[in-house]
């Protein structure tokens, strides 16, 4: 009954949003033309003499053809959090500004964003189905630790909506110091997701997309500015995602309801987003274990379109969000500047788990858990920014302070637990005991306190430039049951960047980030266990190049941080900390075009990634990358080709190894119309092979299975 009245509600949510946005389209003026607040809001933002004035509010700013970088798949600034909108020339760290288009174009069924996150070298998608985990430069990071607008920790985990997303931005390497305070670790770089505004000339269309299987997808966008100067916009975007997908047994039903309203004029900026998801996933495919000793051939790859534990098995979960950002011109020469955020989680059910292969032949067991959770997070930070000189030197500043507050409720309900046996190659069927629901109790609560001094320095033009960052952070942790939990920690983040010609920038920086001991998950024995806080530090070099059509970016990096182990105890897998782990290595990024008619994107990265008894950490491969592909021989057909590589790795801790993997995804873009309507047909199909491979997670012995293929059939008419 609960699920039918939800489907209801979000069909007529969908409808209702569909009905009011082609009535404001139809009725409306013709736009205005975009008024000097809105131009002189974008020229701060591209990075002159004002650039400080424009902190962590990338997703009003609206992006034209000037900020794309060659290729068409990259913006040319983006968010770096209290560093404001910046340009990556202007920008002392590894940055990734993902736009709009190529998350359209590569974000998957299967890996959803993520996917698309993967245009990055530094950025692996470690983990599809349920999950929407990624592994940036070898270290893993959860969905929990992405920020929305410049505002951490306002995302789920699992199965991450898409729709409402206009770019992101990857910040390689821990950079807490520019980042601000965060209750989810994003110890080994930062994802921020801006979200759609509207724009001047507003929009409105109607998508319909095929999934794959028998999943399908409608979604609406509209967005319409309106005020005396268009001062004012509101941005509406709805999806609906239901049907069995291209793995048997696994079923999605999702949706997604996101509004964005803007208000920009000549002294304030204010930016709002409300959100809301419900998501029921019936079977998703999880990671899979081998038991040490027990193991010592990895197995050939089964199937993947097959799932390898119930078909009853479940994830049903609300999420609600709110994301504020405002900021107030004081003076010519300073802004003071609000951000607010508010996240709430609630599972009403899951009853997962994951198997663990116990010989050669492919045989497993499976445990199944009660494990609901519901969790609150709320986020406040205010600060001034400003500018002076001393002298010849430009100094742009920013002081700030924030806070978290965090409430977890979470527990497993030892009176419900099931288990079986199978095969990874045989046909696997299980009888449902029944489902039960279980309330969670009361875990923990927990509270980050954080303050920031940044300084950036300018002289010669420009041309040098000094980044000089502090970040203070201090925990109060309490489980319920035990000792409050205190940890503290100074972060620091300086970088020094040289543009030698206008496009040729040479950097160096070092950054670090203060973990507070992140809860292990429900793969291991020790679930819910909390690690030790712990630092994690980043030293890295680079050299950005814009040279004809092409944008290239070459750095080195050294990451050192605590490192985790998978240990064996009486048959049970258990997640300890055990010394330190070095990530080092290399990266090669470019964007651009070929004769007009290619786009490419792309790149590899080297990782060499070690712990403190030399050995190679589990799931870390050497090399990785991708390469993407566009084909346009006219303005309304496109074809587009990539591949991802992955390299071989171990697991175990050393005892598997893991063998190399390449697929490949093709597919087209036709524009044409249809009764006078634009329309937009995009045919993909990933994994085109139907290759089955493991999946390698960094700092893991768990695989997953890289997705089957996928066909995806989607049209898009703007109204």
């Amino acid at each position: 009954m609960l699920k039918s009245k939800k489907k209801a509600l979000a069909l007529a949510v969908l409808c209702a949003v569909s009905s009011m946005g082609f009535m404001s389209y139809a009725s409306a003026e013709e736009p205005a033309e975009p008024d000097s607040t809105a131009q002189s809001v974008s020229t701060q933002a591209d990075g002159s003499g004002e650039a400080v004035q424009t902190h962590q509010l990338a997703g009003i700013t609206v992006e034209g053809d000037k900020d794309v970088l060659p290729g068409g798949m990259l913006n040319s600034s983006g968010n770096i959090g209290f560093l404001g909108t910046q340009d990556v020339m202007d920008t002392p760290f590894a940055v990734t500004n993902i736009n709009e288009k190529a998350i359209k174009t590569f974000a998957s069924p299967y890996y959803g964003i993520s996917d698309a996150l993967s245009l990055s070298p530094s950025v692996r998608a470690d983990r599809g189905g349920t999950y929407t985990d990624i592994s940036i430069r070898g270290i893993y990071q959860s969905g929990h630790s992405f920020y929305v607008n410049g505002i951490p920790g306002l995302l789920a985990q699992e199965n991450i909506p898409y729709y409402w997303v206009a770019g992101a931005s990857v910040v390689s390497g821990p950079n807490l110091g520019i980042n601000g305070t965060s209750y989810s670790e994003a110890i080994s770089g930062t994802v921020n997701l801006q979200s759609k505004v509207a724009e001047e000339e507003g929009n409105a269309e109607v998508k319909l997309t095929y999934r794959g299987g028998s999943s399908f997808e409608e979604g609406i966008d509209v967005g319409r500015r309106f005020g005396k100067n268009n001062e004012y916009g509101l941005r509406i975007t709805a999806n609906n995602i239901n049907g069995e997908t291209v793995i048997d047994g696994e079923n999605l039903e999702q949706q997604n309801l996101f509004i964005n309203f803007d208000h920009k004029d000549d002294n304030s900026k204010t930016n709002l987003l409300l959100g809301y998801n419900h998501t029921d996933h019936e079977g998703g495919p999880g990671a899979i274990s081998f038991k040490s000793g027990s193991v010592t051939s990895l197995p050939d790859a089964p199937d993947s379109s097959k799932l390898y534990k119930p078909d009853w098995t479940y994830n049903e979960y609300d999420n609600w969000i709110a994301a504020l950002n405002h900021e107030q011109k004081l003076s010519e020469h300073l802004s003071a500047f609000l951000n607010a955020g508010y996240h709430r989680e609630d599972w009403y059910g899951y009853i997962d788990g994951n198997p663990t292969v116990i010989n050669n032949n492919g045989d497993f067991t499976i445990g199944l858990t009660n494990y609901p959770l519901a969790l609150t997070k709320k986020y406040l930070g205010i600060g001034f920014k400003g500018d002076f000189k001393i002298g010849e030197v430009k100094n742009e500043y920013i002081i700030g302070a924030d806070k978290n507050w965090y409430t977890y409720d979470i527990g497993n309900n030892a009176n419900w637990s099931w288990s079986g046996t199978g095969n990874l190659f045989k046909h696997n069927s299980w009888n449902n005991p029944g489902l039960a629901t279980y309330n969670p109790p009361h875990s923990q609560d927990a509270q980050m306190t954080g303050w920031h001094i940044v300084d950036t320095l300018k002289a010669l033009d420009d041309k040098l430039q000094v980044t000089l960052g502090l970040h203070g952070h201090k925990t109060n942790r309490t489980p319920v049951g035990s000792d409050k939990q205190e940890s503290d920690a100074i972060c620091p983040t300086y970088a020094v960047s040289y543009k030698i010609t206008p496009d040729v920038m040479a950097y160096a920086s070092h950054s670090e980030s203060f973990g507070i001991g992140s809860m292990v998950s429900t793969d291991y024995a020790n679930a819910g266990e909390i690690l030790d806080p712990a630092k994690t530090k980043q030293n890295e070099i680079g050299v950005k190049v814009k040279t004809g059509n092409f944008y290239n970016t070459f750095n080195v990096f050294e990451i050192e941080q605590a490192n985790t182990v998978d240990k064996w105890e009486n048959g049970k897998k258990y997640l300890r900390l055990d010394g330190e782990q070095k990530n080092k290595g290399f990266e090669w990024a470019i964007s651009g075009n070929i004769d007009k008619k290619w786009d490419l994107i792309g790149g590899l990265m080297y990782l060499d990634a070690k712990d403190n008894k030399g050995d190679r950490v589990n799931g870390a491969a050497r090399w990785s990358g991708s390469l993407g592909a566009v084909y346009h021989p006219d303005e309304d057909i496109s074809f587009i080709g990539r591949v991802t590589y992955l390299g071989s790795s171990t697991i175990n801790n050393g005892d598997l190894d893991v063998p190399a993997y390449a697929k490949f995804d093709l597919g087209m873009s036709y524009k044409t119309k249809l009764n006078n309507t634009p329309v937009t047909i995009d045919a993909m199909c990933y994994n085109i092979g139907g290759k089955d491979y493991w999946q390698a997670r960094s700092g893991s012995s768990s695989l997953t299975l890289g997705a089957p293929r996928t066909f995806v059939l989607s049209a898009t008419f703007d109204i």
